[in-house]
């Protein structure tokens, strides 16, 4: 089965049913944090989904702690040394070990994520 592609300008081919098609894995090793908000985290070059986060605080996203992805288009129970969109392939964050409180995490790249608050609805 072939997706529908839409061109936009000359260069770049864009699957606009991915997000549609496509689920979401839930993490495993999600914590709830309370006083947090929902992100969606999208690839900026395709619009792709690729997690749903949680964010304590108003402040830049500059890194995803791995116990705080709720879904995703990977599963993050097992080892990613980095993430890369489903869609376009590009990369949007590398995997590393925070050494303040040694933690995994995903450091972000910065112009290749798009980033909404959302409201999840319970199932």
């Amino acid at each position: 089965m072939s997706l529908p592609v839409k061109r936009i300008g000359i260069y770049k081919p864009i699957q606009f049913w991915y997000n549609r098609i496509m689920h979401k894995i839930k993490n495993p090793n999600c914590k709830k944090i309370r006083g947090s908000h929902i992100l969606e985290i999208t690839c900026a070059h395709c619009k792709a989904f690729i997690a749903h986060y949680q964010k304590v605080g108003e402040s830049n996203l500059v890194k995803m702690y791995n116990d705080r992805i709720v879904e995703g288009c990977l599963d993050f129970s097992q080892y990613h040394g980095a993430i890369f969109c489903p869609a376009c392939g590009e990369r949007v964050a590398t995997r590393y070990i925070v050494k303040q409180d040694k933690k995994e995490a995903y450091r972000l790249m910065p112009s290749a994520f798009n980033k909404r608050k959302i409201r999840l609805e319970k199932k």
